[in-house]
């Protein structure tokens, strides 16, 4: 059966623009497009002209930048619920408008376009692209067409390069939050003896356990909220979230982490920094590393006592 696409569009500002698409990544919004007249005026500044410009592009007014993104219709409903709660969490009150795509031509042209993406010593390329890998990373298999992760975002590669850092040999491991389970794969892939993935995004869970089949990995893998789980532990912690959500849960993580273990924490905007690793340092954490890349921080701290 032939998928049938929707577009999301959020009309913003320049300023509330790259939180915006960060908002369509974070929620596995596939071919993410920005449309802002400011990026063409500073292309006619610096003389760097094409043969043809839709002068409605520069004339309309006021400033206001659309934000796509494209999404499976039967997830729609779920993922735009989603989106509106991000939007508010971020201080967008742009309006949504939700538009039918009637073919799927974007999609394979999109699929032209996607190149892997290096992090560390692993690279992440989609199921239909034979990787040449020259360089013996740790290759990780996945479908975009899932609509949820594909690894391009910052806060998911600071991840993977912290993680490249650590030795996962016969190291349990607890994804929280799972995504596309690409961190998940990611710690197998490395050595690790287990790995417990979930997330409440049933969407997610299906992608994840997709993609953990495409990679040729078993893992445990639940429509689950971790925190009501009570007999488990793990050496490693894998937490890509929000910074409202870590600086929340900062206690949970800890009683999830065995002595001597490792979290590895991302998805935190960069005001937000030091609130974040202040409350782990505080539950006995030690900074090993921190990252920083666009508006996203992620770092990996170690346990030192119990």
């Amino acid at each position: 059966m032939k998928k049938v696409w929707k577009k999301i569009t959020v009309t913003t500002d320049t300023q509330g623009s790259e939180l915006t698409a960060d908002a369509f990544f974070s929620i596995g919004l596939n071919g993410v497009e920005i449309q802002d007249k400011n990026d063409i005026k500073d292309i006619i500044k610096q003389k760097k002209m094409w043969d043809y410009i839709d002068e409605s592009l520069i004339t309309s007014s006021p400033d206001f930048v659309k934000v796509s993104g494209f999404i499976a219709e039967e997830n729609i409903t779920e993922k735009l619920k989603e989106l509106k709660e991000i939007l508010k969490l971020y201080g967008i009150n742009g309006d949504i408008t939700i538009t039918d795509i009637n073919d799927d031509t974007w999609y394979e042209n999109w699929k032209k376009f996607y190149t892997p993406i290096v992090a560390g010593s692993f690279v992440i390329t989609p199921e239909w692209l034979e990787y040449e890998n020259k360089d013996n990373l740790i290759e990780i298999k996945i479908d975009p067409g899932m609509a949820f992760g594909t690894g391009e975002h910052e806060t998911t590669r600071m991840c993977l390069e912290l993680m490249s850092e650590l030795n996962f040999h016969n190291k349990s491991v607890i994804d929280i939050g799972c995504g596309s389970g690409i961190l998940g794969i990611a710690a197998l892939k490395k050595g690790a003896k287990s790995c417990y993935m979930s997330d409440i995004d049933s969407v997610a869970v299906k992608a994840a356990k997709a993609n953990a089949k495409l990679n040729n990995i078993n893992a445990q893998i639940e429509l689950a909220d971790i925190f009501k789980k009570k007999d488990i532990k793990a050496d490693i912690i894998l937490a890509n979230l929000t910074a409202d959500l870590l600086i929340k849960l900062y206690k949970d993580i800890r009683n999830y982490i065995e002595k001597g273990g490792i979290a590895i924490l991302s998805g935190i905007i960069n005001d937000r920094t030091q609130e974040t690793l202040t409350a782990y340092l505080s539950q006995g954490f030690s900074l090993i590393r921190k990252l920083s890349l666009g508006e996203w921080t992620a770092f990996s701290a170690e346990v030192k006592w119990n």
